[in-house]
C-alpha cells in the first residue's frame, strides 16, 4: 500500500496463507542490526504479537529485505520494522488502516469512506479518516515554519547587506571623484573605471563573506539542531551563499561605476 520497495528476496504472495510456514519481511536497518555482516534472508525470528497480549506463531522465516521507511514519525532514526502477512496473524489489535484511493479529489470521498468503515467497525469506536498528506504535514509544520522564518531573515539580511554595500561604494566613489576625473581626463577608458569600482565592491564582499563564513562555522554547533537532516557546515550551502554575496557585491559596485563613468571630468576636477 505504501509502495515500500523490496530490496532483496521477495514480498508476500498467495502461497503465504493461513497454515503455511510463517514468514516475515524485515527492513534493511533491522536486518543489519540483528545479523551484522550476515545475510538476513532465510534467518528465523520469533515474532510476538496479539490483540490480547503477547502471542507467538513460532519461528518466522525472513523472506525479504524492505527499504527503510518512516513509520511513526519523520524523525525516526532507527527504522527497525518487520512486516507480517495478514493471512497468518490475527490483526484484531490494529488501529490504523491505509487505503489507496483513485482520483484526485480525495477530500470529497472522505466522509463516504468513513461511513462505510464505521458500518463494519466492531464495538462503539469512532472511525476517523484523514489524508496521509495531512498527517505528514502535521509533523512537517514546525519545520516549515522554521524554514520560512530562516528564509525571511536571510532575505532581510541580504537586502541590508546589499543596501549597505551599495551605500559604502557610492560614498567611496564620491570621495574618489577627483581621482576618477583625472583618470578620465588622462584617457582612461570607461571599462577601466568600471573595473576599478567593481573590484572595490567585490573586495568588500569577499571580506564580508570570509568573516561571515567563519562566524557561521563557529555557530554551526548551535544552529545544526534547528536544521532538518542537514549539516551546519554543508559545503554546498556555504558555497552558494558565498557566490550569492559576490553577485550582490558585483551588482552593488556596477551601479556606482556607471555613474562614475558618466560624470563630467571637468566638473570632477573642480571638486575639492
Amino acid at each position: 500500500m505504501m509502495r515500500t520497495r523490496i530490496l532483496r528476496g521477495r514480498g508476500f504472495d498467495d502461497g503465504d496463507r493461513a497454515g503455511a510456514p510463517p514468514v516475515v519481511v524485515v527492513s534493511a536497518a533491522m536486518g543489519r542490526a540483528l545479523w551484522p555482516g550476515q545475510d538476513p534472508l532465510g534467518r528465523c525470528i520469533e515474532v510476538t504479537w496479539g490483540p490480547d497480549g503477547p502471542a507467538s506463531n513460532g519461528c518466522s522465516t525472513v523472506i525479504g529485505i524492505a527499504e527503510d521507511a518512516a513509520q511513526q514519525g519523520l524523525l525516526d532514526q532507527q527504522r527497525f520494522m518487520y512486516y507480517l502477512n495478514v493471512n497468518q496473524i490475527d490483526p484484531g489489535g490494529a488501529s490504523t488502516l491505509y487505503l489507496r484511493m483513485r482520483g484526485s479529489d480525495i477530500e470529497r470521498d472522505l466522509e463516504r469512506v468513513r461511513r462505510e468503515l464505521q458500518a463494519v467497525m466492531p464495538g462503539d469506536g469512532y472511525v476517523e479518516v484523514r489524508p496521509l498528506q495531512e498527517v505528514v504535514d502535521d509533523q512537517r509544520r514546525s519545520w516549515q515554519l522554521g524554514a520560512t522564518l530562516f528564509a525571511a531573515f536571510g532575505v532581510l539580511a541580504l537586502v541590508v547587506a546589499a543596501v549597505g554595500l551599495y551605500g559604502v561604494i557610492t560614498y567611496s566613489v564620491s570621495q574618489r571623484l577627483h581621482e576618477l576625473g583625472v583618470r578620465i581626463a588622462l584617457g582612461a577608458r570607461a571599462g577601466h573605471i568600471v573595473r576599478l569600482v567593481v573590484a572595490q565592491g567585490l573586495g568588500y564582499a569577499a571580506a564580508g563573506v570570509a568573516v561571515g563564513l567563519a562566524l557561521a562555522a563557529v555557530a554551526s554547533r548551535w544552529v545544526e539542531p534547528l536544521l532538518y537532516r542537514a549539516s551546519g557546515r554543508d559545503p554546498v550551502t556555504y558555497g552558494a551563499v558565498a557566490a550569492l554575496m559576490m553577485v550582490v557585491g558585483l551588482v552593488a559596485g556596477a551601479v556606482p561605476s556607471i555613474r562614475a563613468v558618466r560624470a563630467d571630468p571637468n566638473r570632477a576636477l573642480r571638486v575639492d
